[in-house]
């Protein structure tokens, strides 16, 4: 199986994703291919991206595809009114020697698809529809490429096309959207300075888009103060801060840094679920019952803005629940927020006793309404090919494809998170 996960689309110049190293795109192997249909109008926008799209499904080998491709991306990358993310579903094989020729243009052409079927919708449409659109636009291209050339056959497309065609494709691909539509590991960027070049060079989300952060975090936060960090096995997995307030042993608040990259809001749904799963999996046990833990709240934080005119607000979620242990009552908060690509999160324990539910929360809350404005988050790599005026937009923090020194003041300390690309 090929790794062709989540070619996420966001409001930048690079498209992130999963994409196959696919060396031949078509149009450079097939020198005779078809001619007629259009070149790109200058400038693309929603109505011709429409034309232009079925254009490409009806000739994906014209004079200047490939071209056309790589502008259509571009806009697609830059436009700030849609959000495409494609997810693992054509199943695109990495030795197969017809996708290494015709692969990377499926993908595209999926991604094309899917956002004329949000161009035509006009309106929130739901990730499943989105997801078939973009496979039937590619299997739309898929039929013009073997029509002109059968040798470009794919297994795993013809698949798809015989699902199609009994009329299953949505049934067939809607599993196949749940289990992948919002993974951002493994991911890679498909940049349109590249994409027609004949090749697509993977380049992962952790040592690729993002190679190295820097957490610049104060030392004290109101009366709690830095006890120590905390750097985990798993890179992915980040490091983690204690605070807690000096002379009082009954609770602590863990701060939690951990990348995530840019995720779409189905995509922040699901990892703050994942984040409320693990609580109950770990205290359902000792709590009163399930039904104890609140529901999530949304609250609105201030943060240190990423260029001087961009925003300088985030919504952050948070719940409370209370469970026992060694017979004792404790009442806990879990506050998450998303920040310049990286998961932050809050936990605080302490016994109930000492600080009910209520309390617990309004101490994270303002905990967090202090400590965020007072992040320095800067991190390097891959995301430095994204425009600026898109990192503003995206509050990406990215300082370029080199990391730059930060500025460490007193009460404050620096940590530090290097990726290598995988071997």
């Amino acid at each position: 199986m090929a790794s062709v996960s989540t070619l996420r689309r966001f409001t930048a110049f690079s498209i992130i994703g999963i994409a196959t190293a696919l060396s031949v795109p078509a149009s450079a192997a097939q020198p005779d291919a078809p001619a007629p249909q259009a070149t790109a109008p200058q400038p693309i926008n929603a109505t011709n991206f429409v034309r232009l799209t079925q254009s490409l499904e009806a000739s994906p080998q014209q004079p200047g595809a490939q071209e056309l491709r790589v502008s259509m991306l571009r806009w697609l990358a830059e436009t700030p009114d849609y959000m495409v993310t494609l997810c693992q579903v054509m199943n695109l094989p990495d030795q197969d020697e017809a996708a290494k020729k015709i692969g990377l243009d499926l993908l595209m052409q999926q991604s094309f698809g899917n956002l004329v079927f949000q161009i035509d919708q006009r309106e929130s449409s739901d990730q499943l529809s989105r997801q078939v659109a973009g496979v039937e636009s590619a299997l739309r291209a898929y039929a013009a490429f073997i029509s002109a050339d059968p040798a470009l056959r794919i297994a795993a497309m013809d698949t798809l096309a015989a699902q199609q065609k009994v009329g299953t494709l949505r049934a067939h691909l809607a599993p196949v959207v749940k289990a992948e539509c919002g993974a951002s590991d493994n991911t890679v960027m498909l940049n349109p300075e590249t994409a027609g070049q004949g090749a697509a060079a993977p380049s992962p989300f952790l040592g690729g888009f993002l190679r190295a952060t820097s957490v610049v975090y104060p030392l004290q936060v109101g009366q709690w103060k830095a006890l120590g960090e905390r750097r985990y096995d798993d890179v992915a997995g980040g490091a983690s801060v204690r605070f807690q307030q000096p002379g009082n042993e009954d609770g602590w608040i863990d701060v939690y840094f951990y990348p995530v990259g840019v995720l779409d809001q189905e995509q922040r749904a699901g990892l703050l679920e994942g984040e409320r799963k693990g609580l109950l999996e770990a205290r359902s046990a000792a709590m009163a019952g399930r039904d104890d833990m609140s529901r999530v709240q949304t609250v609105t934080l201030k943060v240190a803005p990423a260029q001087p005119d961009a925003a300088n607000s985030i919504e952050a979620s948070v719940l409370d629940f209370g469970f026992v242990r060694d017979g004792k009552e404790y009442s806990s908060v879990m506050l998450l927020a998303i920040d310049r690509l990286y998961a932050i999160k809050l936990r605080y324990s302490v016994p109930t006793a000492t600080v009910n539910r209520k309390a617990a929360r309004g101490e994270v809350e303002t905990f967090a309404a202090a400590l965020l404005p007072q992040l320095d988050i800067s991190n390097s790599g891959g995301c430095g090919s994204v425009p600026v005026t898109a990192r503003d937009r995206l509050r990406l923090g990215c300082t370029g494809t080199d990391p730059v020194l930060p500025v460490v003041g007193e009460g404050q300390r620096e940590m530090r998170f290097e990726y290598a690309p995988p071997r």
